[in-house]
């Protein structure tokens, strides 16, 4: 049974938001994660900052505080549960 089209790997993937491929974000990203090392749901080495109020839902992108650190598996996991929140428009 075939198993579908296989993801590329992390590094040959692009965000198509393009603020999240720009220096500026990846320095802040650095600077962020250096400050909050620690996923904010399980306390597990952070990798990804995470806009708690996601910006299709109307939350800032740039605000400090709609940030928070968290590991691959909490933010996948979050990612998922607010997939299937419709979009805020207006």
């Amino acid at each position: 049974m075939p198993d579908g089209p296989k993801r590329k790997p992390m590094h040959a993937r692009r965000h198509k938001e393009k603020r999240y491929n720009s220096s500026r974000w990846r320095n802040y990203r650095r600077t962020f994660l250096a400050l909050s090392p620690l996923c904010v749901e399980c306390g597990n080495v952070a990798e990804v900052v995470d806009h708690i109020t996601p910006v299709r839902l109307g939350g800032a992108f740039w605000e400090p505080s709609n940030h928070a650190g968290m590991c691959h598996a909490c933010h996948n996991a979050k990612s998922g549960r607010e997939a299937r929140i419709p979009h805020s428009y207006g």
